[in-house]
Formats: structure tokens, sequence, C-alpha cells
């Protein structure tokens, strides 16, 4: 079983169903032209994956027009495999427990954005049918596989792995959620932030209205759930995103490119 993000080209307000769908049409054939093109851009993708990427690896570049495939990359140790087509890109991997989890979810993230950075493409993940907001959840591991890492070292976190959200449960450690994606982080904080207003609002009519039952301290605490979490992950959103300003900005999107993941 592998996670699959794919990268296409995509115009402003059109959807991830008419992009999916015009991919899978039959495209003009490739000419020599576009074949030195899309192997000059795989190239450049290939080199800035060699600097971040700490195993050996494997590449097969396109010779000849008879394909839709201009190259491919693979890290046989961690199954990592980029692939950059004449009309689309896709970055994808084995789902399996991994001790180094944390460290080689972020070099796929890194990959994601090099590959879009280079290319112009937008990144979509078919397993959420959602665009890719650095969000990684691994189907079939089980909850000891999520967690498995290297003794002494922090448990990895990504998607659906964290307790905190407006169901309640447990948080995370701030450690763990602040190796998850900036921009992700952020928009979680908004979006339990506005949740927690609104139940905030419904709580403070009923407490006026003059209702004290179970339901109502209930939903108000719901909401002071929601207000915490959201403030928390407001805090660790800005600080993963001081920490990424003061390590190597080269894989941010270029002005005017895509952003950055």
């Amino acid at each position: 079983m592998t996670y699959d993000i794919a990268l296409y080209p995509r115009t402003p307000g059109q959807t991830w169903a008419d992009v999916v769908a015009a991919d899978e049409q039959d495209g003009p054939p490739i000419d020599e032209a576009a074949l030195e093109a899309g192997v000059a851009t795989f190239r450049r993708i290939e080199a800035r994956l060699r600097e971040h990427l700490t195993e050996p690896v494997e590449v097969w570049v396109a010779e000849e027009t008879d394909g839709d495939v201009f190259g491919e990359l693979t890290a046989p140790e961690s199954g990592l495999q980029v692939e950059l087509y004449d009309r689309s890109a896709s970055v994808s991997f084995p789902v399996r427990a991994r001790e180094d989890r944390a460290h080689f979810l972020d070099q796929v993230r890194r990959a994601v954005r090099i590959v879009a950075t280079e290319t112009g493409y937008e990144a979509y993940d078919p397993q959420t049918g959602r665009s890719f907001d650095g969000l990684i959840e691994e189907e079939g591991l089980s909850p000891d596989d999520l967690a498995f890492a290297a003794p002494g070292a922090p448990a990895s976190v990504t998607a659906g792995e964290t307790a905190v959200g407006p169901a309640g449960g447990a948080p995370a450690g701030a450690a763990a959620l602040q190796q998850m994606d900036p921009a992700m982080l952020r928009r979680r904080s908004i979006l339990y932030i506005v949740l927690g207003a609104i139940l905030a609002v419904f709580a403070f009519m009923r407490f006026s209205a003059g209702e004290t039952g179970w339901f109502v301290w209930l939903i108000a605490g719901f909401a002071a759930f929601n207000l915490l979490a959201g403030s928390m992950l407001r805090n660790l959103s800005k600080q993963a995103e001081a920490r990424a300003a003061a390590g190597d900005g080269t894989d941010g999107a270029t002005p005017g490119g895509p952003a950055q993941l």
C-alpha cells in the first residue's frame, strides 16, 4: 500500500475533479522540445532532492518521446519515489512503521514543495480529495505503529494522530505538535477559535435566558476547549514558522509561484 500525492497544473477556481478528469484525457504527443524541457525540469528537481535526502537514490530519465514520463527518482531504503510526467507529477511512498517517521515525513513534504516550486503545479491528496496541506494520514497502521520512535526520541505526530480537536481528547505534547506543518497548524487554530467563539456565544445566550442545564454547561465546556486548543495551535504555528525561517529557506515557493505547503 502506498501513499500518493499528485501534482497538477490548476487554474483559479478549477475543481480538483475537473483537474483530475483533464489529466486523464489524452494530451498532445511529446516532441523533442517538450522532452528536453521536461528532462531539464526533472534534473532540477533531482538536484534539489539530492541536497535534502539522506539516503542513496536511483534515477531514470527518459531519452525518447514514446512515453509520458520525463524522469523518476527512487530512494530504495525508504521507498520514497518522485515521478515527473508530461502534464503532472507525483510523490509517493509505502505505508509502513518507521523509526524515523517524523524525519521521513518531513522529507516527503520537502519533496512535494520542491516539485511544486520547479513545476508550478499544485499538490493534491487523492486520499482526502483535497489540496495537500502537509497532513499525511497513513491508514492501516496501528496506533503503536504511528507513535513508533527510537528509544529516547519523541513520537512523531501527523494528521489524525493528535488528540487535539473539537471532539476532545488529550492534547499531544508541544514538542511533537511543533513537527507539524505551520500552515496546517495555523488553519486548525483558526477553525478551533471560530468554532469555540460560536459555541461560546450560544452558551452565553442560553445562560442569559436562564438555562443552566447540563447541555448548556457541556456546550460551554466545548467552547472553552476549542478556544484553548486554537490559542495553543496558533502559538505553535508561530514557533514552527520561526524555526523554518531560521533554517534554510530554499524550499519555499518562489515569488509568484505556488504557496509553501
